[in-house]
């Protein structure tokens, strides 16, 4: 999705109702007559003051009403066209999309991490104190607005050309950071799950682990033969045991095993077997397989140039998006009738 035509992240503008009895500080009319209600506008010009951490001048308010105004035209419009269809799945893939990235820059959620369960997403929605119906109708229109501006000039989008090698360069150079990969470790682990375990299930689950050691350490059984016979991990268990690559300093990582578990696996050698290991969520016993340092992915990388040609076409395709969209709605404007109310008179 391109970047919102509204004017506020979407937590915060789903939020904002219309009061029946609350005055209107300026009327739209293209397809039908919508006030813009001067509650709606304050609470807007509010959680922008919020996000910013200061008070808009005047002249910003009154920019922030013809922002509102604007979505109403292109709504109006877009609602008009017949030929514009937002199906509700593409609003409830919309919606997750959306939320996730609002949550993650609220460090609710780490960075890269997706909401994808129907239940929970409607779940969190009403946690922030917001009408569901409400949230994807605001969805919704957010699409319906990208669909009438892109098929308003289709050719300009069809026009953008692919990256050429001076822009990867100069992309890659902005973003050389980015392309730092951290040392890593592959590790086999026989696993003893303690996650929601009693205090007494938990020291029976320490007992069997250092007791499934004694046995790799003194009989002929091998690490991989008491991984298929003792680990409960069975998703690894399937592959030997393999968990990997883990990477140094990754959050998910750190967030399930823990800081103590993260340093020893990165400290041990090739080949190592670990004695029992403490994680966040059981015990392990480890055996390392392969460990690389840290090092700079390449522009020639083919994952690397992949997310280089993409951030490029975006930022191109935004471009275009808003020069588009400024045309479209100076051409509305033209089209409608805007009346404005009070001190926005």
């Amino acid at each position: 999705m391109r970047k919102s035509l509204f004017i506020i992240a979407l937590l915060l503008s789903a939020a904002v109702s219309l009061a029946a009895q609350d005055m209107a500080v300026a009327t739209v009319r293209l397809e039908k007559t919508e006030p813009i209600s001067g509650r709606q506008l304050e609470q807007t010009i509010q959680a922008i003051e919020q996000q910013q951490g200061r008070s808009l001048t005047v002249a910003e308010k009154k920019e922030v009403l013809d922002q509102l105004i604007d979505q109403v035209l292109i709504i109006q419009a877009a609602e008009a066209d017949r030929n514009l269809i937002v199906t509700d799945v593409e609003v409830e893939q919309a919606g997750m999309r959306l939320l996730s990235q609002q949550l993650q820059s609220m460090g609710a959620i780490p960075p890269g991490a997706l909401l994808t369960d129907k239940v929970q997403y409607r779940q969190v929605v009403e946690q922030q104190g917001i009408n569901f119906q409400e949230y994807e109708r605001t969805v919704r229109n957010q699409l319906l607005a990208e669909k009438f501006i892109t098929s308003s000039d289709q050719a300009v989008f069809q026009a953008i050309g692919p990256a050429t090698e001076d822009e990867l360069n100069a992309e890659y150079q902005r973003r050389v950071s980015e392309f730092v990969v951290s040392d890593s470790v592959w590790f086999n682990h026989i696993f003893f799950n303690t996650n929601d375990s009693t205090p007494a299930e938990i020291r029976t689950k320490n007992e069997k682990a250092r007791e499934v050691y004694r046995r790799l350490m003194n009989s002929p059984a091998t690490f991989a033969e008491l991984v298929a016979s003792e680990s409960e991990d069975d998703v690894s268990k399937a592959r030997g045991g393999l968990i990997g690559p883990v990477m140094k300093g990754d959050y998910v990582a750190e967030q399930l095993y823990g800081a103590d578990f993260m340093s020893k696996v990165f400290t041990m050698g090739v080949g190592d077997i670990s004695d029992v290991l403490k994680s966040n969520v059981g015990y392990h016993i480890v055996q390392i397989t392969e460990k690389k340092a840290a090092q700079l992915l390449p522009k020639e990388d083919i994952e690397v140039r992949s997310y280089l040609e993409q951030i490029i076409y975006a930022a191109k395709d935004q471009q275009k998006f808003d020069a588009v969209t400024k045309a479209a709605i100076a051409e509305l404007r033209g089209l409608s009738t805007i009346n404005y109310f009070g001190e926005y008179r």
